[in-house]
């Protein structure tokens, strides 16, 4: 009896300094787990939104398994926890094709954790497959590119720019103000190393540390322009009317260089140490220093409007790809040597980008993805707009088209 006295002695006593240690330092308690937890994959990501209390403090736990507690995440595959976090939640750094399980836990007053909720899966998938339609802007919409920002231009000096986007607010687009004195349409947008290019009609040419504050520059030139690229090391050109090619050192000044053809050239990218000016007629042009351009024939005649650089996943290697009217692609490792591919519809295709996959649009609302470089998957994008260009974030897309058509992908 003495012994059971002791230990329900000891017990009281160890209860009593609990309650006293709680009360000197504050320790809180465990609290249920958040409801209506939902997991909506991303590209290399996703978002994770629950309903819970506002004096609660929830902790995620993950990992990539087809379930996870709150107990077991440390010991799966790529297990995570995140403390004292808020809904929605960006969850990011996830390998696509994937299968990751998410629960969260709720605690006050940093006390210990209580229960998790059910366990919820989802996979990462590269942003392309699915899209979702924006408000129309006011203007014809001709190109865009993304920054800090994603910035759009089209007719009229129409510039537009709008926050990265993400899976629980919808793109909204705030219109700048163009310092033109005369609204020109803009037909070119690009960013690099810190700086956001755009240019249009009678050589027009802006620049913009922001995208809120615009500089207009000299051009040189009268002629329209289609198209700007970048080396990543402040090197610019700018391609469009007539065979126009101009370059830059500093965005600032500019100078024209005789491409050799009088074809429009409507676009142009940097890759492989080469610069691809692609235009009319199946004009294909190739330099390695932006001033001495070389020809290069191609079994198509089709106006060539789009092209990007990338990875080719079935052959290992990076490649060029050049799209344009009736379907028309074209592909190089190159960029010497090209190869007209099987066309993957027979709409015309105006723009090209590169993250992670290849996306392609053009008219009556075509969007085109390729995750290999080869295979060409046509997707549903929800419209029959003509759409006229495509950029994306780290994460996702944004294309745009004619009658301020705007569409958004994760």
């Amino acid at each position: 009896m003495k012994l059971i006295s002791k230990i329900v002695a000891a017990a009281a006593v160890s209860l009593l300094l609990a309650g006293c240690l709680s009360s000197v330092f504050n320790l809180g308690s465990a609290a249920e787990p958040p409801t209506n937890v939902t997991v909506i994959p991303g590209d290399s990501s996703v978002t994770v939104t629950w309903s819970g209390s506002s004096n609660v403090q929830y902790w995620l736990f993950a990992a990539q398994a087809s379930a996870v507690t709150p107990d077991s995440w440390n010991s799966l595959s790529e297990g995570r926890a995140l403390i004292n976090v808020g809904s929605p939640l960006f969850v990011t750094g996830l390998t696509n094709g994937k299968t990751y399980s998410f629960t969260l836990n709720g605690r006050t007053d940093n006390g210990p954790g209580g229960a998790g909720s059910p366990s919820v899966s989802a996979v990462p998938r590269l942003a392309g497959e699915s899209w979702t339609i924006g408000s129309p802007l006011a203007n014809d919409l001709r190109a865009a590119t993304f920054g800090t920002v994603f910035v759009a231009v089209g007719a009229q000096g129409a510039l537009y720019s709008s926050p990265d986007i993400n899976a629980w607010t919808a793109m909204a687009w705030t219109p700048q103000t163009n310092p033109l004195p005369v609204p020109t349409d803009l037909n070119a947008a690009f960013y690099d190393a810190g700086l956001y290019l755009v240019a249009g009609a009678n050589g027009a040419l802006l620049t913009s540390l922001d995208a809120v504050a615009w500089s207009a520059r000299i051009s040189g030139t009268s002629n329209a322009l289609y198209g700007i690229a970048g080396n990543g090391l402040g090197g610019y050109v700018a391609v469009g009317e007539k065979g126009t090619i101009l370059v830059s050192a500093d965005a600032v000044n500019w100078t024209s260089v005789t491409s050799g053809t009088t074809n429009d050239l409507f676009g142009v990218t940097y890759g492989y140490g080469v610069y691809i000016a692609v235009g009319a007629n199946g004009t294909l042009l190739a330099s390695t220093n932006a001033t001495s351009w070389v020809s290069i024939p191609l079994n198509t005649v089709a106006d060539l409007r789009g092209i990007a650089y990338g990875i080719n996943t079935a052959t290992a290697s990076y490649e060029y790809m050049v799209v344009g009217a009736a379907g028309t692609r074209v592909a190089s490792i190159d960029g010497l040597t090209w190869n007209v591919q099987a066309p993957p519809t027979t709409r015309n295709l105006n723009a090209i980008t590169y993250n992670r996959q290849f996306i392609i649009v053009g008219e009556g609302g075509t969007v085109i993805t390729s995750a290999d470089g080869s295979t060409m998957q046509l997707r549903n994008s929800g419209t029959s707009s003509n759409l006229t260009a495509v950029t994306h974030s780290v994460f996702g897309l944004s294309a745009v088209g004619l009658a301020g058509a705007n569409l958004t992908a994760l």
